[in-house]
């Protein structure tokens, strides 16, 4: 009801209390004032079903659920839902109301799937982008090789054994080679990391571990001679094994393994490791990446590869 309305009603009310009147009197006006609400009330309730049945009229259940499906047909699933609404309140229970169940469901699926077509045409711009897979990073050239996926990260070798984890259920590994070849004796290093593509972003998921390739034999593993093909001071490149694993489900939609061109992995020797030699350290990679990283003057990323796009 309108407040102005109740206001004024109630006026008299005050009127009548302040001037002394008797108790009676005022229950009388009282009464005539409740009376009035409820046939205000009344009255309101009457116009909107009028205008409920006019409309009715004017638009049957049957044109209303053709409207709708015209509106979904057209891309106007925000119109098409008040359609809907206004249907299941005029016609509740009708034949026309229980199909819009369907509708709905149908309304939900195609903007999901426009959804994801409007993220699939965002994520062409890192499919814009050219993979490489040599670079140089201040004294260090670098070439990258076997890029795949597999359910087992082997590294280590030797003779005719070699050394692998494999993946948990449900996960699998990201793969590589890595040739190192440097012009310092003892060069810090880089590794690569995985990302997931998500639209117009990149999520990381893992950076990738490093391990050496192969070992001249056991003993040079166990670190009990030294192998001068795994050290940079006596040889100028090595080779490295890289592996990152991740859910199966990352590989299986848009994903991309990324280089920072930044040396962050130093060389240890810890006598109760095997193997005694690794490399270690932080790359820091950020956790989000944009067409922008990739584009800008002087990036310091660069796409090894790109999948699934």
């Amino acid at each position: 009801m309108n407040k102005r309305i109740i206001l004024l009603l109630a006026i008299p009310t005050t009127l009548i209390i302040s001037c002394g009147v008797k108790q009676n009197g005022y229950d009388r006006v009282k009464t005539q004032l409740e009376t009035a609400k409820k046939q205000m009330m009344q009255d309101s309730i009457r116009i909107s079903n009028l205008r409920d049945t006019i409309t009715m009229l004017s638009l049957p259940a049957n044109q209303r659920l053709s409207l709708i499906n015209e509106q979904v047909s057209t891309g106007e699933y925000g119109q098409a839902r008040k359609s809907i609404g206004e249907l299941n309140r005029l016609f509740p229970g009708s034949k026309e109301s229980q199909q819009t169940v369907a509708i709905l469901q149908r309304i939900d699926n195609l903007i999901a799937k426009q959804k994801a077509e409007e993220e699939r045409i965002k994520a062409l711009g890192f499919k814009a982008l050219k993979t490489q897979t040599t670079a140089t990073i201040d004294y260090n050239k670098v070439s990258f090789s076997g890029l795949s996926v597999g359910n087992t990260f082997v590294h280590d070798s030797y003779d005719d054994r070699y050394f692998y984890n494999r993946a948990d259920r449900g996960n699998t590994y990201v793969l590589a080679t890595m040739s190192v070849t440097s012009e310092s004796h003892n060069p810090d290093i880089p590794t690569l990391a995985v990302y997931s593509i998500n639209g117009d972003k990149m999520k990381i998921e893992s950076v990738m571990r490093l391990e050496f390739a192969q070992w001249k034999d056991y003993g040079a593993y166990l670190g009990n001679h030294v192998d001068f093909g795994n050290d940079f001071s006596k040889t100028s490149t090595i080779r490295f094994k890289l592996g990152a694993e991740v859910p199966v489900e990352i590989t299986k939609n848009a994903y991309a393994i990324v280089l920072k061109k930044y040396n962050g992995l130093s060389r240890t020797n810890n006598r109760y490791d095997n193997p005694v030699i690794s490399y270690n350290g932080n790359m820091m990679y950020p956790h989000f990446l944009s067409l922008e990283d990739f584009t800008k003057d002087y990036s310091d990323y660069f796409l090894v590869k790109i999948a699934n796009l």
